[in-house]
């Protein structure tokens, strides 16, 4: 009897285990599905929408120089006076103008040096026109008004020289036409320098020193006549009677054999 009242007391301490047990359990599972967020398993049908965006880059700023002013092609017919030591595209101008029309310079391009002062001092004999030696008012509107070359005072065959005493040029001409018209100064009133046709007789191919100076390079024409070379070369007459030209034109008359012996000269 005993014996079974504690195996029935036995059996009901085990039953309230398993039920504390299981109640606990059941406890903790509720406490952990509320704790658990629920997951939202609704599909949402709104379309996503797309925005492009287009980046236009700006366009690159470009400086622009403003244009040079355009360089003349001839010579203007108005403007500053040029005279020697002037530089620049004017000079240049009047130099190509000069050789254009027959008269003689050996300056670089662009620089008026004594060469250039002699070509243009022939052209304002040539032309009449006052002897300043500089690119003035009158000599620049003939000089750029127009184009014609130099003409010879004869018309002869071959090659020839003719003096022009008045005008004070030399003029170096083939078949009637010029090839070169040169500055030069003849012999002042007192000592003239003789008229007539000539040939170049015999010459000398350096320095020359005389009673009556230094003659440079001579090409003697007549006596002790002759065309040659001088550091002075004034825009009058001025010699003791021979032709001077300056070094610079003999040393090319020379180096170009323009006037060889035999070429016939004529002085009037």
């Amino acid at each position: 009897m005993n014996h079974d009242k504690s195996a029935v007391r036995t059996a009901r301490v085990s039953t309230a285990i398993a039920l504390a047990t299981l109640g606990t359990f059941l406890w903790v599972g509720a406490t952990t599905a509320s704790a658990t967020p629920r997951q939202d398993t609704t599909t949402s049908t709104t379309p996503e929408t797309t925005t492009t965006t287009t980046i236009v880059a700006p366009a690159p700023t470009t400086t622009v120089a403003p244009a040079p002013a355009p360089t003349p092609t001839a010579l203007p017919l108005t403007g500053e006076v040029l005279s020697e030591k002037s530089t620049g595209a004017e000079v240049f101008l009047m130099q190509i103008r000069l050789t254009e029309r027959g008269y003689w310079l050996s300056d670089s391009p662009g620089f008026f040096g004594a060469s250039t002062r002699h070509g243009l001092t022939a052209f304002q004999k040539f032309m009449g026109l006052p002897r300043s030696g500089k690119l003035d008012a009158a000599t620049r509107f003939v000089l750029g008004a127009t184009r014609d070359r130099a003409t010879p005072m004869s018309n002869k065959s071959g090659r020839y020289v003719e003096v022009d005493l008045g005008r004070q040029v030399l003029i170096v001409s083939e078949n009637n036409a010029v090839l070169w018209v040169f500055d030069i100064s003849s012999g002042k009133k007192s000592t003239p320098t003789p008229r007539g046709t000539f040939r170049v007789q015999r010459q000398i191919n350096g320095q020359r020193i005389s009673k009556l100076g230094q003659l440079w390079r001579p090409k003697y024409f007549t006596g002790g006549y002759a065309l040659h070379g001088s550091p002075s070369v004034p825009t009058t007459a001025a010699s003791h009677g021979c032709v001077r030209m300056t070094n610079q034109e003999i040393n090319f008359i020379w180096d170009a054999n323009l006037i060889p012996i035999g070429t016939p000269i004529t002085l009037s």
